[in-house]
């Protein structure tokens, strides 16, 4: 976005006017009726962006210094207004807002740049603008709005943040904002995510599906030991004696696979492995068990 320069005069004057308003930017007296646009920027492009739009709109003088600390670096802006430019650095949030869309747009990029970020969705799914005041937050909001996207709006630090969290709105930010390749990135990153979630949700599925078929066949198969220690197996019908052999020789077969073993319905293998089950939990424990405890 930085490197995309508005082709019409209205719109860089928009864009200016955002990064002016987004960074918190300020007016300077320079001796007689003299005005200046101060800016602080963190972002060598946009500083030097904000030169271009000030030569572009109205072939304003700039001054330009950058000063680094330990912590970071910044870039300060000093451009010379012409007189006919110095109301509209001037004006609140709710007048300085345009009606043209094409304007709106541009306003909406500069602010990004002024005081927008986003996450990288390898992460998570995250677009803000720390705003410069509660009726900016306000405006940033109404703008989102305009290209249906649902904007959240919330204070942190004294400061009023608004948020976008959904992984669709972003990209028609992004898109309406004119950052296009960061867009194909962006959907490049989300259709990852997308497949590894969905096979991660389908590993969990069929480990859990695995971890409740070994349960149950243990406990099949412990019903089962017990019936035969009992004596009780060869007594029963010749559906569940035939049943009990079967799960028996297939301990790690789950219910589906057991069932087409044995050409039956899943309902009436399950019906017989419950009603072995019954019938072990009324037989008593071996003599040696009992003994023992």
């Amino acid at each position: 976005m930085a490197g995309l320069l508005p082709a019409r005069p209205c719109c860089q004057l928009s864009e200016l006017l955002g990064i002016y308003f987004g960074s918190r930017g300020r007016l300077l007296n320079r001796g007689g009726d003299g005005q200046a646009a101060y800016f602080s920027l963190l972002r060598n492009a946009v500083a030097r962006k904000t030169v271009r739009l000030g030569r572009a709109v109205g072939n304003m003088e700039a001054k330009y210094q950058a000063v680094k600390t330990k912590k970071r670096m910044t870039f300060f802006i000093e451009l010379t207004l012409p007189p006919g430019l110095r109301t509209a650095f001037r004006q609140p949030a709710v007048r300085a807002v345009p009606d043209a869309a094409c304007d709106r747009k541009a306003l909406l990029r500069g602010l990004f740049l002024g005081c927008g970020s986003v996450n990288a969705p390898s992460a998570r799914y995250h677009l803000e603008f720390v705003a410069p005041t509660e009726s900016w937050a306000a405006a940033i909001r109404g703008l989102a709005a305009e290209a249906d996207v649902q904007a959240g709006v919330m204070e942190r630090g004294g400061q009023h943040v608004v948020y976008v969290k959904e992984g669709d709105g972003i990209v028609r930010l992004l898109s309406l904002m004119g950052a296009s390749r960061a867009v194909m990135e962006f959907e490049n990153v989300r259709v990852v995510r997308s497949v590894s979630g969905q096979v991660n949700r389908r590993l969990n599925f069929e480990t859990a599906n695995i971890g409740k078929a070994i349960g149950s066949g243990l406990r099949q198969m412990a019903a089962i030991e017990k019936l035969e220690t009992a004596g009780r197996l060869e007594s029963l019908p010749t559906a569940l004696r035939e049943m009990a052999r079967w799960r028996a020789a297939h301990p790690e077969l789950n219910l589906g696979e057991l069932a087409d073993r044995m050409e039956l319905s899943k309902s009436a293998v399950n019906h017989r492995l419950r009603r072995l089950q019954q019938m072990s939990a009324g037989v008593p424990p071996p003599d040696h068990a009992r003994r023992s405890a």
